[in-house]
């Protein structure tokens, strides 16, 4: 008995130094310096001027005339010292959007003064057309199937009060190779936001892989050369935040794509209340904590 023990505990012990030098070999084969610089670059990024911290509203415009300014009495208040007690109206007809400034003023519009003038953006498929108050602007874009302000402030407590990013530990264990399906045609999925209005976001197939040994097949979007995995995990509303997590990978390679979570990241609605971002289609939500990527952002107080 006492040999058979013996020879139980040597197994043991052999397996637990086999698996500790398999993890130090994958440890020292990780390469920590791609992983370092997005983690640097991303809170270089998200501290820029046209970044989430800067969103200081969103404003949902109505069919018809939308009057605008600081004034309380407006349908859209502009609560800045900068924007005047009565700036204007914009005019909603279908997706043709017009500006005109109040009787006796002028807006600036694209740095140029102007009394009125038809509004494009990237809800018609033109670039933005930009209205400015000093240190604040505006645009319009779709927010979901519904025409917004998006106005931004380079002065944003958001902006000024940022706490900087938390991370988990990198972790090689959470790189996976995955194999990739595509869909015959890709497909276009309407997925519902924080804020309950669905999007369309464009599918182009799935990717299976393993993470502590228990298979996962997610869907993944296209987004620009590269794909896009909206998901959830047990980590979720804990340790990351709530309601989804980014994951952003390079396109398959003769069907094999990296699925590296230690690059997952929040999403916009972690740092900002006047962002929307989606949520996660059914599959996508694992039943596994993924300790990997960015970690639940701390506001300040």
């Amino acid at each position: 008995m006492r040999n058979r023990i013996m020879r139980i505990t040597h197994a043991v012990v052999t397996i637990a130094l086999t698996l500790s030098t398999a993890a130090a070999g994958a440890a020292q084969d990780y390469d920590l310096a791609p992983l370092t610089k997005f983690r640097a670059d991303r809170e270089t990024t998200l501290q820029g001027d046209n970044n989430y911290l800067t969103l200081a509203g969103l404003h949902f415009l109505n069919p018809g005339a939308n009057r605008i300014g600081s004034d309380p009495t407006n349908d859209i208040i502009l609560d800045f010292p900068s924007v005047p007690k009565r700036a204007g109206v914009i005019i909603v007809d279908g997706r043709t959007v017009r500006i005109r400034a109040a009787d006796g003023q002028s807006l600036n519009v694209n740095d140029q003064p102007v009394t009125d003038m038809e509004l494009h953006g990237s809800f018609d498929g033109k670039p933005n057309d930009v209205v400015k108050f000093g240190e604040v602007t505006f645009f319009v874009h779709y927010s979901g199937p519904r025409l917004a302000l998006r106005v931004r402030d380079q002065k944003s407590p958001h902006r000024s009060g940022f706490r900087g990013l938390r991370w988990f530990a990198p972790n090689p264990a959470y790189r996976a190779i995955g194999t990739f399906t595509a869909y015959a045609e890709p497909r276009v999925v309407q997925i519902p936001n924080i804020l309950g209005d669905l999007e369309p976001f464009n599918a182009v197939g799935t990717v299976t892989y393993a993470v502590h040994g228990v298979q996962h097949t997610m869907e993944a979007w296209r987004s620009g050369q590269r794909l896009w995995f909206v998901f959830r995990d047990l980590t979720s509303g804990r340790d990351s935040y709530p309601s989804a997590r980014f994951l952003y990978v390079p396109a398959a390679v003769d069907g094999k794509v990296v699925m590296d979570f230690n690059f997952a990241e929040n999403p916009p609605c972690a740092y900002n209340p006047f962002t929307t971002c989606p949520l996660p289609p059914q599959q996508n939500r694992l039943t596994v904590a993924i300790e990997a990527g960015e970690k639940r952002y701390v506001a300040a107080p």
